[in-house]
């Protein structure tokens, strides 16, 4: 029960840090919000070391981190640096290969907070639109999981797409943008919920030195 209540610490104390970092950027409460529940909700914090499955939540943050990436905020500049260091390490390393993922998980959320501000100044739409469709191409043509579940992951993405590219910019601003964050919030808690895979072993990493017993 100890390692559980000092991983639970440690989950709050990050997505405080995530937050008030994303504010310093220049980021609105609900944009800052969503990029440090990006963070704090990862597989990487949740689940560290767990195998990755398809995760509909992780692409859906892609067309934001996607908009994020072309802000004209200079302040992003660093993470934009970082992601590109974390695509070539995962690249020259393979999709398999266990890499930076804690730091793969920060840069994307920080941009995704990025993103989020822009739709919320009512910009940013093109670029939404650009990198949901990327993302879901990028899952269907995966080789793996089963047809099924790439389905089921891109399903989340898709929605946001439709819905970023019919919704006029003055509603996007703000109902569309707490709708998209109500959905990454959906989508990854049905996601925690089924199990370990999808990230459902919350702080897997600290009940496993809890005295539970077996099975």
């Amino acid at each position: 029960m100890a390692q559980i209540s000092a991983a639970a610490a440690c989950l709050v104390f990050a997505a405080a840090g995530v937050y008030v970092l994303c504010r310093e950027l220049c980021c609105a409460r609900l944009p800052a919000a969503f990029g440090a529940a990006a963070w704090t909700l990862s597989e990487a914090l949740l689940s560290p070391g767990a195998p990755r499955g398809a995760s509909g939540a992780a692409s859906l943050l892609v067309p934001f981190a996607v908009a994020g990436a072309f802000s004209r905020e200079k302040r992003r500049r660093p993470f934009l640096l970082l992601a590109a260091a974390c695509l070539v390490w995962r690249w020259r390393s393979g999709p398999s290969a266990a890499g930076p993922a804690a730091l793969e998980a920060l840069v994307l959320a920080v941009l995704a907070a990025f993103g989020a501000q822009r739709l919320w100044d009512g910009e940013g739409g093109t670029a939404f639109v650009v990198g949901a469709g990327a993302a879901a191409i990028a899952a269907l043509c995966r080789h793996e999981p089963a047809l099924g579940e790439r389905l089921l992951e891109v399903l989340p993405t898709t929605a946001a797409l439709v819905a970023v590219a019919l919704t006029p910019r003055a509603v996007r601003a703000r109902a569309g943008l707490v709708a998209l964050v109500a959905l990454f919030g959906a989508v990854r808690g049905v996601e925690i919920a089924r199990g370990p895979r999808a990230g459902g072993a919350v702080m897997a990493s600290a009940a496993a030195g809890a005295p539970f017993p077996r099975r």
